[in-house]
C-alpha cells in the first residue's frame, strides 16, 4: 500500500514538499488524539479569548494551533507560519533561512466540537519572496493561489484523512492505526462534473447580494443537486470533491466582501478543487488569481464542479 511517500515522486516539487506534508500528518495525528480525549481533559468550550477576526476562540483552536506550529518547526524546512488564529506572522527563529512558509486554519469548524461534529485543518505552502539571509515578513505570504506550491486539508471524522496536492492532481490518504501510517485510499480524486449536492448556510439567503438566492434555485434544479451542509468547510468540501456539486459562501449585507479567509480557506481549497478538475471563483474573478493584500483578507467563494460554479456566477 502506498503511503505519503507517493508525494515525493510527483512533479518538480514533490520531494521538496515531503518533509512538510509529513509534518502536517504528524500534527494531524496529535490533534486527532487531543480531539478524541477532549471531553475528559476539560478542553471543550470557549477559551475566553477572541482571535484577530473577533471570533470567540475555542480551547481546541488554541491547542491545535500550538501543535501545528511545533510540527512545522520540527521539519526544519519552514521559516514562518501564518495562522487564522494569530494576528501576525509567526516566525520560526531557528529556521529563518528556510525556504517555505505555511498558511493554516488549524481547526476549521470548531463550533462543531461541542456536538461531536466533524472538524478539519486546512493548509497551503508558498515559497518565500525575501532573501534567505533576511527575516521572513508578512509580504512573503501575500501570494496568489497560482503561486501556491502545495495545499491540502485534514478531516477529523470517522477516519482520519489527509487530502493534498503538490500540483500533480489530488490524492487522499487515510490513517491506518494498525501501522501508524497514512495510506493511499483515494488516488487521483476528480470531482464529478454533474449531480451531487450544494452546501451553504441557506438561512442567510435573504441577505445574499447579487441575486444569489435566485441563482442558486436555478442551479440546484438544472444540475439536480441535493442539499447537504455540515458547517465545517473541510467536511463540506470533502463531500463536494467526492460526490460533486458546489460549496458556496456568498457575500451578504453583513459581509459585503465575503466571510471566508482568502489565505487560510479560499486559496487552499480553490487550489485543490482546480487540481481535481473543478472551478474556484469569488464571483468577480478566479480565486487563484486574487493577489492577497493582508493576512486575514476575506472573499466570497464558489467552489465545485465547473457547471455548478459557472451557473452561479455567470
Amino acid at each position: 500500500m502506498e503511503t505519503l511517500n507517493r508525494i515525493a515522486g510527483q512533479g518538480a516539487n514533490g520531494a521538496t514538499m515531503m518533509p512538510i506534508i509529513q509534518g502536517v500528518g504528524r500534527a494531524a495525528i496529535e490533534i486527532a488524539a487531543v480531539l478524541r480525549g477532549a471531553v475528559f481533559r476539560g478542553v471543550l468550550g470557549a477559551q475566553g479569548t477572541e482571535n484577530v477576526q473577533g471570533e470567540q476562540q475555542q480551547k481546541l483552536d488554541v491547542l491545535s494551533d500550538e501543535i501545528f506550529l511545533d510540527e512545522m518547526r520540527s521539519t526544519g524546512h519552514v521559516c514562518a507560519v501564518g495562522s487564522e488564529e494569530q494576528e501576525d506572522l509567526l516566525v520560526i527563529d531557528e529556521y529563518t533561512s528556510a525556504d517555505w512558509l505555511v498558511l493554516v486554519d488549524p481547526l476549521d469548524g470548531s463550533s462543531n466540537l461541542d456536538i461531536c461534529g466533524p472538524v478539519g485543518t486546512i493548509f497551503s505552502i508558498v515559497k518565500r519572496k525575501t532573501a534567505n539571509s533576511e527575516r521572513p515578513i508578512e509580504s512573503d505570504t501575500l501570494q496568489a493561489g497560482v503561486d501556491v506550491v502545495a495545499a491540502g486539508y485534514v478531516l477529523y471524522g470517522p477516519s482520519l484523512m489527509l487530502v493534498c496536492s503538490v500540483g500533480e492532481g489530488v490524492d487522499g490518504f487515510t490513517y491506518n492505526p494498525s501501522n501508524a501510517r497514512f495510506e493511499l485510499s483515494h488516488p487521483d480524486i476528480r470531482i464529478p462534473q454533474s449531480g451531487g449536492y450544494y452546501s451553504v448556510n441557506e438561512s442567510n439567503s435573504a441577505q445574499w447580494l447579487h441575486g444569489m438566492a435566485d441563482r442558486l434555485v436555478s442551479v440546484r434544479h438544472t444540475q439536480k443537486l441535493g442539499m447537504r451542509y455540515v458547517g465545517a468547510m473541510v467536511a463540506d468540501i470533502h463531500r463536494t470533491l467526492l460526490k460533486g456539486g458546489v460549496f458556496l459562501y456568498p457575500a451578504d449585507s453583513k459581509n459585503e466582501t465575503g466571510k471566508l479567509r482568502l489565505l487560510y480557506e479560499a486559496i487552499p481549497m480553490g487550489y485543490l478543487l482546480e487540481q481535481a478538475g473543478g472551478k474556484a471563483h469569488t464571483g468577480d474573478m478566479p480565486v487563484l488569481d486574487v493577489v492577497p493584500e493582508a493576512l486575514h483578507q476575506r472573499v466570497p467563494v464558489y467552489l465545485g464542479s465547473v457547471a455548478a460554479v459557472e451557473g452561479l456566477i455567470s
